[in-house]
Formats: C-alpha cells, structure tokens, sequence
C-alpha cells in the first residue's frame, strides 16, 4: 500500500531552535508510526540560513507543495502542530492544499485536528508538570501560576487556553496561591477584549499586591521569537522585576516535546492507521 506522507505543520520560525524541535518531532513519528512524516512551517523557515540548520534547508507548505515530492502522492496528510483552530490552518493552509490539488483531480489531502481536540486535561497536565518541576527546582512554595499564550483574534482559539487553563486551575488546586490565564499581546479594540488580562498588567497587578513567587506557565509548543530564551516573554518578565526586585518570576518550558503532546500527535496517527487499515 502506497501510503500518504504525513506533513507536521506549525506557524513556522525565524530560529533555527524552534526549526530542531520540530524536526525531532517529526523523526520520532516516523519511527513510531507508519507514517513517513515531514516537519514544515507555514511560513519563515525557508529563511533561515541553512548553514545554521545542519546544511538541510528549512521548509514551509509552500516550497514544500512546489517541489517534487508531492507528486509522488496522491494524498496528503497534515498534521497540525497547534493548540487550537488557527486561521492559519482553517484558512491559510487550505488555500495552499486547494491549489495543489487543483493540479491533478486525483489528489486528495486530509487535516487532522489540532492538539486541543477532546485533550484539554492532557495538555492541563502537561502544564502542570511543567510548573510542579519549575517549583521544585528552585524550592517554590505556595505560587502564584500566570498560564499565557500569544494571544489572538480568533475567539474559538482563545476559548482553547480557556478551557485548557480551567482544567489546570483544576489540577493545581490549593497547591497555589493564585492561578490566572493571560495573553502575551493583543490587537486594539473592546472586540478583542478576550485577550485581557495581558500577562504584563497581570504580574505589575501582583507586584503592586506584594507577590514574590510567580510560575509563567507558557502555552507554547516551540521556542522562538516569542517563547525563547531571548524572546518577548522573558523581556516582559525582566521589565517587570525592574518595578518589583523583590518578585522572582519563573518560565516553564515549551511544551512541543513534552511526552504527553508527543502520545496526542501519536495518537491521531495510530487512529488514521486504523481507518486506512494499516498493519
């Protein structure tokens, strides 16, 4: 059986960080499943100096569709490597995957769900042994857990970080002082008041009320402009401690290569394997 290759698509990156996660990612899949398995952007990672990436270029859904790999298949797979429905996947990626089927009528390409999808305690656990290991490496007690993503126009992806900060408020129970959900940035207008509070306001909120221990639990999949180690959220956290030396202020790691989203990735695979009818 001529199987279709699977494509292991996030928003792409600038830092050739972000580029390894994915790709070891990816390996791990193919190893594990039936699926050989591609890690692509959809944007910016064909940018990055391919000297800085083992001399193997990096690729997005874009050069990847134009090259000739695609056409050895007539069905595409495309596995999402987001939390929740991105207009860059409900929107963006399907236009790319439209033109390319529109070269030949017997292509066909198929978008499995993205992370979130019935797995909000997975990933609320995740976020949790992230934090509890931040809190016993540096001996923490009784914290205050900021959980932040970017943030988003979109509110069903907002309602993503909701639902997943529900859960973790859940599972963290008396363990903290105090829990919130936050967005690292949003766009102007009371139409995108979702967002609110911004993870800046919220730890200035609990400077000015005298916390010392704060866990930014980052709900992020890849390090990168954003989540890395020089990125928004750190310069966000170190402006903030400027105004309040007293507070120390800790950030989780990026959850891409966490073993529990590794068995959700896993499983969606194992599951199409079932309906293929794959040994």
């Amino acid at each position: 059986m001529n199987l279709p290759i699977c494509l292991l698509v996030d928003n792409g990156s600038l830092r050739p960080e972000a580029i390894f996660s994915l790709r070891r990612v990816a390996k791990k899949l193919s190893a594990e499943t039936s699926f050989e398995v591609i890690p692509l952007g959809l944007l910016h990672s064909n940018k990055i100096d391919r000297a800085l990436l083992d001399g193997e270029i990096g690729q997005t859904i874009g050069t990847f569709l134009s090259g000739d790999q695609p056409d050895q298949h007539e069905e595409l797979i495309v596995l999402p490597f987001f939390f929740g429905p991105s207009r860059g996947i409900t929107e963006w990626l399907i236009e790319k995957l439209e033109e390319w089927q529109l070269k030949n009528p017997t292509r066909s390409y198929r978008v499995l769900d993205p992370l979130y999808k019935e797995n909000e305690i997975q990933l609320a656990q995740a976020l949790q042994q992230e934090v509890k290991s931040v809190g016993k490496e540096q001996k923490l007690d009784r914290v205050h857990v900021a959980l932040v993503d970017h943030g988003t126009p979109v509110p069903e992806v907002n309602k993503v970080r909701e639902d997943v900060g529900e859960a973790l408020r859940v599972l963290m129970g008396n363990e903290v002082e105090d829990f919130s959900t936050c967005s690292m940035e949003r766009r102007e207008g009371d139409e995108y008041s979702f967002n609110e509070p911004l993870l800046e306001k919220l730890l200035l909120q609990w400077g000015e009320d005298g916390v010392t221990q704060v866990v930014v639990a980052l709900f992020f999949l890849l390090s990168g402009r954003h989540a890395g180690k020089e990125g928004d959220l750190v310069e966000i956290c170190a402006n903030v401690k400027k105004k309040f030396p007293e507070m120390n202020i800790f950030l989780t790691k990026p959850l891409g290569e966490h073993e529990i989203i590794f068995k959700i990735l896993k499983d969606k695979l194992h599951t199409l394997e079932t309906k293929l009818n794959i040994k």
